[in-house]
């Protein structure tokens, strides 16, 4: 009896590898999205002071929401590119906030900026590194894909 493969088949198999980077970029990067957007959120309250730099604030909070959305879908689905170009944009966003609304100036310094600032970092190597897992991850899939198309021309000769 002889075994007939399909090409279908072969896509169903994972490859572990591949799956692991998926993963890492799904939902361990997302988790980390949450906890930074809920420290966004928070942010005006672990400062000391919710009531000073009002702009600073919903700025905080407006950032947070977006990053909390972007994270919750990633577990929802896979994400692709965009997302991750949104929360870079929300990093430097917050990094660079600190001297465009003003903040700079000491009678309104209530230490939200450092929490900005280190949040913002946070965001763009989270957003960096997902991409890198993103482009490695379609690079192994490429590659297995060849590898796996090369197999079964080998079979068919």
């Amino acid at each position: 009896m002889a075994t007939v493969h399909k090409p279908d088949a072969a896509r169903s198999e994972r490859d572990p590898k591949q799956s692991l980077l998926r993963a890492q970029r799904q939902q361990v990067i997302g988790l980390l999205l949450i906890i930074s957007a809920v420290v966004l959120s928070v942010a005006p309250w672990i400062a000391g002071s919710p009531d000073t730099a009002k702009d600073a604030h919903r700025n905080e909070l407006g950032v947070g929401i977006v990053v909390l959305f972007i994270a919750m879908a990633r577990f929802a689905r896979y994400p692709g590119k965009w997302p991750d170009l949104v929360v870079l944009a929300a990093g430097a966003w917050m990094i660079a906030s600190s001297c465009v609304l003003s903040l700079k100036e000491t009678a309104v310094f209530d230490g939200a900026q450092v929490i900005d600032v280190a949040v913002g970092i946070v965001l763009v190597v989270l957003a960096g590194l997902s991409l890198l897992l993103l482009a490695l991850s379609e690079r192994h899939g490429a590659r297995r894909q060849a590898q796996r198309a090369t197999e079964a021309g080998d079979r068919h000769s």
